[in-house]
């Protein structure tokens, strides 16, 4: 899995899943603990290239920006 971290408004938090949920097994995002604003996205290899496209997209709508990644990466707490 790939990791990509980004900031996002906490309101928006649940339509960035939503959209992700419809973009099947395209990547899995978990909040970061101690950040109610940051979302740390494991994305399948295989869809790196449309990932980073969606990403670009949201960046505009939303106003998104990445975020360093964490020093542990998620899932493996």
């Amino acid at each position: 899995m790939v990791l990509r971290s980004i900031r996002v408004e906490r309101r928006h938090i649940g339509y960035v899943k939503w959209l992700l949920e419809s973009h099947d097994g395209m990547a899995t995002p978990t909040t970061r603990p101690g950040f109610d604003d940051v979302l740390d996205l494991l994305v399948a290899p295989d869809f790196v290239d449309e990932f980073d496209e969606f990403l670009d997209a949201l960046t505009v709508e939303l106003d998104v920006e990445p975020v360093a990644l964490p020093d542990t990466p998620p899932l493996e707490g």
